[in-house]
C-alpha cells in the first residue's frame, strides 16, 4: 500500500496548462534528519513511522499560489496522526474556519480565510498511509476558486494506492 509521495503529487502536466511549478522539494529523514513540519516535531514524524514528503509550488496565471504537500508513512496510524495534529494546528493557529465542502478519502477538512490581498483555502485529506495537502491563496475570489482546489485534490487522491 505503501506508495512514494513523490508519485502522487501532481505534475505541472496533471495540475493544468494554467499552472507553472515554482518550487518542488521531495525528503526524508534519512536525507533531512532534522525535518519538521509547523505542526510535528522530527520525534512526533519518527513516531508515526515517516517515510517521505514532497512539497510543490505552483503558480497560477502568475498571481494566485498553490502548494501540495504529499505525506506518505509506513502505516496508515501514522498518517492519521500527522492528519489530526495538523488539523489541530490549523484551528488553534488562525488558519481560517472550516467549511463544509466535498468529503476525500477517510478524512477531509477545507479551511477557507478571507484576507486583505485574497482568499486562502487550505483542504487536508487522508487516505490509507497518505496525508495529502492542497493550499491555495487566490488574488480574487471567484465562484470557479473551489472547484479548482477540488479537482486538484481530487486527482491527487485519485493517485493514492
Amino acid at each position: 500500500m505503501t506508495g512514494r509521495s513523490i508519485d502522487i503529487a501532481l505534475t505541472q502536466a496533471e495540475a493544468g496548462d494554467d499552472l507553472e511549478i515554482v518550487y518542488e522539494n521531495v525528503c526524508t529523514l534519512s536525507t533531512e534528519p532534522e525535518l519538521c513540519f509547523n505542526y510535528a516535531t522530527t520525534a512526533e514524524l519518527k513516531e508515526w513511522k515517516f517515510l517521505e514528503g514532497c512539497f510543490s509550488s505552483f503558480l497560477r496565471d502568475k498571481k494566485d499560489v498553490i502548494i501540495q504537500v504529499i505525506t506518505t508513512y509506513q502505516q496508515k496510524e501514522g498518517a492519521a496522526s500527522a492528519y489530526n495534529a495538523d488539523v489541530d494546528y490549523f484551528k488553534k493557529n488562525n488558519y481560517g474556519r472550516p467549511v463544509k465542502s466535498k468529503s476525500l478519502g477517510e478524512a477531509s477538512v477545507l479551511f477557507k480565510k478571507k484576507q486583505s490581498d485574497g482568499i486562502t483555502y487550505n483542504l487536508l485529506f487522508l487516505k490509507n498511509n497518505v496525508f495529502a495537502a492542497v493550499s491555495a491563496k487566490y488574488k480574487i475570489e471567484k465562484s470557479d476558486n473551489l472547484d479548482h482546489i477540488f479537482g486538484l485534490a481530487e486527482k491527487i487522491e485519485s493517485k493514492i494506492p
